[in-house]
Order: C-alpha cells, then sequence, then structure tokens
C-alpha cells in the first residue's frame, strides 16, 4: 500500500488540510484502504503549527523512501522561501520527474514558484501577484489560473481559498472513491445540502459491498 505524505512544518496553515484528511477518513467506511497517511517533517523533532498546535512528524524527510509515495501535500506556511524547505522542494521536483502526484496549497505554492516548477504549467495560488512579488524567479506568470485550484497533470495547487476543491482534485487523481461518491461529496461540503449527504452514505454503501 501507497501512502500520502503530508509535510508538516512551523507555521503550518493547518486549517488547510481539513476536507482532505475527512476525505481519506471515508476509506475506513469501505472497509478497505487503497492508501495509508502519514506525517513527515525535515527532523522529527515537534513543530509549531500557524494555530499554536505541536505535531510530532510520523517520520523525516530522510527516512522516506519515494517508491511508497502516492502523493506528497505541501500545507501553506511562512517559511516556503527558507533554506530549510530545499529538500522536500527538491523531493517535490523530484516526484513530477517520477509522475508521483504533489499537491500544494496557498505558501506552498510559493515554495515551488521559486524552484521553477510552476513557470510551464496551469497553476494557481493566493494572487498571481503573491508568487511575482514574493519570488524573483518565477516566470510562470503566463500559465497562471485565476481559479481557487489547478490540476495539470499530477501537480495539484491552489489558493488559501481553495481548499475543498483542492482536496477534491487529490482523491480524484488518487482514484479513492467512485465519480458518484466524489461527486456527493463534494456538494454536501460545497453546499451543505442534506441530500448530498443521503447520497454520500448510500454511494458508500454501493462501494463497500
Amino acid at each position: 500500500m501507497k501512502t500520502v505524505y503530508m509535510y508538516v512544518q512551523d507555521t503550518m496553515a493547518d486549517w488547510e488540510h481539513g476536507y482532505l484528511m475527512q476525505a481519506l477518513s471515508l476509506q475506513a467506511m469501505l472497509k478497505k484502504f487503497k492508501v495509508s497517511f502519514k506525517t513527515v517533517g525535515r527532523t522529527k523533532a515537534p513543530i509549531r503549527t500557524a494555530s499554536g498546535i505541536t505535531l510530532v512528524p510520523d517520520l523525516s524527510l530522510d527516512e522516506l523512501d519515494v517508491t511508497t509515495v502516492a502523493a506528497l501535500v505541501l500545507i501553506g506556511g511562512d517559511t516556503w522561501l527558507a533554506k530549510e524547505q530545499a529538500d522536500v522542494l527538491t523531493l517535490a521536483s523530484k516526484l513530477l520527474q517520477q509522475d508521483a502526484l504533489v499537491a500544494a496549497i496557498c505558501g506552498a505554492t510559493l515554495g515551488l514558484a521559486n524552484l521553477g516548477l510552476l513557470d510551464g504549467c496551469p497553476h494557481t495560488s493566493n494572487a498571481s501577484f503573491f508568487l511575482s512579488q514574493m519570488s524573483q524567479r518565477y516566470r510562470g506568470q503566463d500559465y497562471y489560473q485565476e481559479t481557487v485550484a489547478v490540476r495539470d497533470g499530477q501537480l495539484i495547487t491552489a489558493s488559501s481559498a481553495g481548499s475543498l476543491l483542492w482536496a477534491k482534485y487529490i482523491i480524484e487523481a488518487l482514484e479513492l472513491y467512485s465519480e458518484k461518491t466524489v461527486e456527493a461529496w463534494f456538494k454536501y461540503f460545497s453546499t451543505g445540502d442534506a441530500a448530498y449527504y443521503g447520497e454520500l452514505m448510500a454511494s458508500l454503501s454501493q462501494e463497500s459491498r
């Protein structure tokens, strides 16, 4: 079984992965898991998120086996231009070259942009000027999409306002659930309509048989 690895770092915007975690947890209702989930840090030292939560990574970057990666998930934060993030960004580049899934949201897109990984592919972020003003190396302006989330092959990017659609693109890319389940899940969380909750539960029940 491959693993979804979520990179955690100091100042991590810990609200941005909520929908993704909920979606991954639905695997338990199917009584079968297509992917596992682990957190990975630069080291195994505890990190403190933007809202003040202390997290201890399951493993460090040097312990990660790239052959086990189903997806690398990069969450926003204030440190993505820091030298300490070079290793995880190099890993992201390597995984994309190997056609593995990389999903970045909010400030994490800045780290990818600064490495040149967004220069030739459709992508988004908090704003085009966010990338241009924060990174002198960014050359992807012509590929910037004015939307909250973009999937281009195995690269998924999102703004801080795009966590729901971003999560949808991730679970679709991982092929965790049927199209019917994914659509009901997305409509329920985007509208709050209880009818879609019923559709979601019914679809999951069918998938579990």
